[in-house]
């Protein structure tokens, strides 16, 4: 259930992001923090034991949603996503005292469909 659900709030916060500054031309910044302060807001007042997990995986899913719409599309990005969450649930908790686990889940996961792509492509 848990997995799940932080599956669905990544593709959430990477796809808004993507969105945002792809779409409504809002810079990175404001792209990730805005919708990132609303659902951990929302979020705070449901009455769910992991709370700070989905705050979380929203935050580190809107770097994956930076990503340059020349590298990849939205259903790269989609993709990206659920690689994201699951690289989050299940390799960053081995990590915790190294710094920076959720942009460097974020920059696997997007490096992961990147080159996937461009093999698949090479391949063809």
């Amino acid at each position: 259930m848990i997995l799940l659900t932080v599956i669905l709030v990544s593709i959430l916060g990477a796809q808004t992001t993507f969105y945002l500054i792809h779409e409504k031309r809002i810079s990175t910044v404001r792209a990730s923090s805005g919708p990132t302060l609303l659902f951990a807001l929302i979020v705070s007042l449901l009455p769910l034991t992991f709370v700070t997990t989905l705050q979380a995986a929203f935050f580190g899913a809107t770097f994956v949603g930076m990503t340059d719409k020349s590298r990849m599309g939205k259903k790269r990005v989609l993709i990206s996503s659920v690689i994201f969450a699951l690289i989050y649930s299940f390799l960053v908790p081995m990590v915790k005292d190294v710094g920076g686990g959720l942009g460097a889940a974020a920059f696997v996961s997007c490096a992961v469909v990147f080159l996937l792509a461009k093999a698949v492509r090479l391949k063809s």
